[in-house]
């Protein structure tokens, strides 16, 4: 059997030109920019355009496989600041997505924090990052206005369950909301590839 490290040129091409069909699609475009929108509005209470510098940035793509992963830890690390990446199904962008993960430069490392999950407070103030794939012993991420995520060593302050569930109904609130409904129009698509140790985007508009 065929391993991930044993992936042709041929196999890495097909798999790249079915993610930018996925991607080229309209729907699945407006889906993914909504969700976007969304994690920023709740994690910081604006939306994405509003970032300002030092803070994290927030995009979308799909599930992370062989070297992508890599890719986008170098193109994290070349930005200067964390990255939430939201990843969808290639085969099913207009749905909800799979997970979400953060990279971020630790002592001159780079570390990925998996299967984040979205926990809000009973008072609907702003949300924080679980990374649930190592576990919520670990901590949480609260977002800092112009700075980098906090990662605080202490569990979330109240019960897990329920402010994931709490985030999740205000997820649907949000993505059904008017304030989202032309949100895609903002949005761009970023194709990162990179030539040895050099990276390059290639940036276009979503469909509308």
């Amino acid at each position: 059997m065929m391993n991930k490290a044993e992936e042709t040129e041929e196999m890495r091409q097909a798999r790249h030109d079915l993610q930018l069909l996925s991607a080229s699609d309209p729907a699945a475009g407006a889906n993914m920019m909504k969700y976007v929108a969304a994690y920023s509005i709740m994690l910081t209470g604006r939306r994405g355009r509003d970032r300002r510098q030092g803070e994290p940035q927030l995009g979308a793509g799909f599930v992370l496989t062989h070297g992508d992963q890599n890719l986008c830890a170098a193109a994290a690390r070349r930005s200067g600041t964390d990255y939430i990446y939201i990843a969808f199904d290639v085969d099913d962008a207009a749905g909800p997505p799979l997970a979400a993960g953060v990279f971020r430069k630790q002592d001159d490392n780079m570390f990925v924090y998996g299967d984040c999950r979205l926990w809000s407070p009973a008072n609907d103030g702003r949300a924080l990052l679980v990374p649930m794939g190592i576990g919520p012993e670990v901590g949480h991420f609260a977002f800092r206005p112009g700075r980098t995520l906090k990662l605080v060593d202490a569990p979330v302050p109240g019960d897990l369950q329920a402010g994931l569930r709490r985030a999740s109904a205000r997820m649907q609130r949000l993505l059904s909301s008017d304030a989202l409904r032309d949100v895609h129009r903002e949005g761009y698509m970023h194709c990162i590839h990179n030539v040895g140790q050099d990276i390059y985007a290639e940036t276009s508009r979503l469909a509308a």
